[in-house]
């Protein structure tokens, strides 16, 4: 994987098998825009009503990095973190969304990197148990 040429905005460490920096792969903007990008419509418990959302899966950036591990500590800007189990994210289209109704998200706008479930395709995912591993504001991902 070639080295991040702008700023960095994602770091991913722990059990993954390509990086880009010593122990590390590391993202800056330009690098996940490149990635097979999805979408979806839904609400979460934090916006009014539905809004579009465009971003990675988080599945595919696994993938990429050759994750080994059951676990994703997803990390936000504040150090607030959540685990996300790989399996949640092989079964659903977990996204990373970078963007929201067509805008780039900004941290002031829960960005550079939203995680986000598809609650309004998938009702059973519209709990307090997965709403806990919808952290906004991300910067780091361990996988363990």
């Amino acid at each position: 994987m070639p080295p991040a040429e702008g700023p960095v905005v994602l770091r991913v460490s722990g059990l993954i098998g390509n990086t880009n920096s010593p122990g590390v792969a590391e993202f800056d903007q330009a690098m996940l825009e490149a990635l097979p990008r999805h979408e979806f419509t839904t609400h979460t418990p934090w916006t009014r009503g539905e809004h579009h959302y465009r971003g990675l899966l988080v599945r595919d950036l696994l993938a990429l990095v050759q994750a080994g591990g059951r676990q994703v500590r997803i990390t936000a800007l504040n150090d607030f973190h959540a685990n996300l189990p790989v399996a949640l994210a092989e079964r659903f289209p977990v996204l990373l969304a970078t963007h929201q109704d067509g805008i780039r998200m900004r941290v002031r706008d829960k960005g550079p990197l939203w995680l986000l479930l598809p609650l309004k395709d998938v009702p059973e995912l519209d709990t307090k148990q997965y709403h806990e591993v919808m952290v906004w504001q991300i910067n780091r991902m361990e996988v363990y």
